[in-house]
């Protein structure tokens, strides 16, 4: 990828071409112009403390995971979250699409725009199978996870809100 420039005045009133940072070192970066990094977006060392507690970076440990998909924490790293396996309640949404080994970007909380999605607006949305949210929560099913996700701003906003996981036993 090319680095990005920016045209900038100096302190003599001079213009000059910057090269725009996508991963920072600290204070030695500060003033810098920010950039997106290679997945398109921003690495969390140029994020505060108060914004970069909402994501999380780990492994990606199955095929499969897109963007936008409800994901679960193993010790082995993310996987798909789905209302059928106890062992995969929901913890974040992906922010980039996983590849097995990989480090992936996962938003445990606060308004995410995922692109593409069709929440319905003020509707509260539940852990589905696969990855998915859904509008209503699983129906009395043994051994199904009922788990309150968050509830919709927008057609493509949400507001992460993850509950605790209630585990349906045989009626």
């Amino acid at each position: 990828m090319a680095k990005k420039q920016v045209i900038s005045k100096n302190t003599n009133g001079d213009f000059q071409a910057v090269v725009a940072t996508d991963t920072s070192v600290g204070a030695l970066d500060a003033g810098e112009y920010v950039m997106l990094n290679g997945v398109g977006v921003l690495d969390e060392s140029v994020l505060p403390n108060e914004i970069s507690n909402f994501v999380l970076k780990d492994n990606c440990a199955e095929a499969g995971i897109t963007a936008g998909k409800l994901v679960a924490l193993t010790s082995t790293g993310f996987v798909l979250a789905d209302n059928g396996a106890i062992a995969r309640e929901a913890m974040g949404v992906a922010l980039t699409a996983g590849t097995v080994g990989q480090q992936m970007l996962v938003a445990i909380a606060g308004r995410l725009t995922i692109s593409g999605s069709t929440f319905a607006k003020g509707t509260r949305y539940y852990l589905g199978s696969s990855g998915a949210a859904i509008a209503t929560p699983p129906d009395n099913v043994a051994g199904k996870i009922s788990q309150f996700i968050g509830k919709a701003l927008s057609s493509t906003s949400i507001h992460l809100e993850f509950g605790q996981s209630i585990i349906t036993t045989a009626l």
